[in-house]
């Protein structure tokens, strides 16, 4: 049976539910609970000030976490784990180390104040997944760092551990993101994954923002036949036509700029290439989860970008079995 584009639209699952209205309004449609995530604290200002802004201009319901990491690397890293869990029950001491932590994440001003704050023990990525899905946040905001490529091989890397286990949209800040993106890249394949990722990043991008919809094609050989130029150009003038839905969808308004760029080579350089070109402060990716797909746009892509750790990544996750 053949899928129409509008079939192929109707089934997408868009990880936050898209009201009918510009994401400038969604601050008034009520709140959407945001999860923001820290174990390091020279990451936590450039997470809490993004949280801040998604809660003040699009609604989000923050609370927080903070996750004591117990590594298997330490001697009896079981027993330390319930120590410190026991410590923890305690209310007077967990009230402590609460007030304390606040203070050190500079959650104890403003409307942070206001946020819930949980202290945990464990393996961040999977402490940080699970308590997601018990609050039921619709999103997990992480600081980001730049690892040396010697710590991204050992796989010391919260995030990219955070975004492989997530059910819901991560968001990892760099340090120099203190405020809604202002310029977004968004690679685009036209796969349902893609789409959700640009509707996602319609959603946080700067009032007065620019969103980059970026499709990459693989490199032609410079010597075509006529039939292989005859089919570039209907090949060309489907992916404009696709590019002219995708932008429509996208709510576009006075302030925010959409623009469409095709690139042929390789979509891992060209879409890094891109991202300093445009002086990105985000790049939203659509994850996928099927080994065909690592072959593909986005299934490379999205681990590529979050392991390099230039830029913000936001990255949507796939559809659960059975949601399609």
């Amino acid at each position: 049976m053949s899928i129409t584009r509008k079939d192929y639209v109707n089934e997408l699952e868009a990880p936050l539910k898209e009201p009918s209205a510009a994401p400038e309004a969604l601050a008034a449609a009520g709140e959407f609970g945001v999860l923001l995530a820290l174990n390091e604290d020279e990451l936590a200002d450039a997470a809490v000030a993004v949280t801040r802004a998604l809660s003040e201009r699009r609604g989000a319901g923050p609370s927080a976490l903070y996750v004591i990491e117990v590594g298997t690397s330490v001697p009896e890293a079981a027993i330390v784990i319930v120590s410190i869990e026991e410590d923890l029950q305690d209310p007077r001491i967990r009230e402590r180390q609460t007030l304390e932590m606040r203070k050190t994440l500079h959650l104890d001003r403003g409307p942070a104040a206001a946020w819930p704050l949980t202290l945990a023990v464990g393996n961040v990525a999977r402490v940080v997944v699970e308590h997601a899905e018990r609050s039921g946040a619709r999103m997990i905001v992480l600081g980001l760092n730049r690892h040396s490529t010697a710590g991204r091989a050992i796989g010391n890397d919260t995030v990219r551990g955070v975004m492989g286990l997530s059910s819901v949209p991560v968001l990892a800040v760099r340090p120099e993101l203190t405020d809604l993106p202002k310029r977004i890249v968004v690679p685009v394949d036209f796969s349902r994954a893609s789409l959700r990722a640009a509707q996602l990043a319609r959603r946080i991008v700067d009032e007065h923002g620019a969103m980059h919809l970026v499709f990459v094609e693989p490199s032609r050989s410079q010597v075509r036949t006529e039939s292989e130029e005859a089919f570039e150009l209907i090949h060309t003038r489907g992916v404009e036509a696709a590019f002219s839905d995708l932008v429509a969808e996208l709510w576009p308004s006075v302030g925010v700029k959409i623009d469409t760029v095709v690139r042929q080579g390789s979509p891992v350089a060209e879409i890094t290439r891109f991202a300093e070109e445009s002086n990105a402060d985000l790049i939203a990716i659509g994850s996928q989860r099927h080994p065909f797909l690592d072959r593909l746009l986005l299934g490379s892509v999205a681990k590529a970008i979050a392991a390099d750790g230039r830029w913000s990544v936001l990255v949507t996750p796939p559809v659960r079995a059975g949601n399609h």
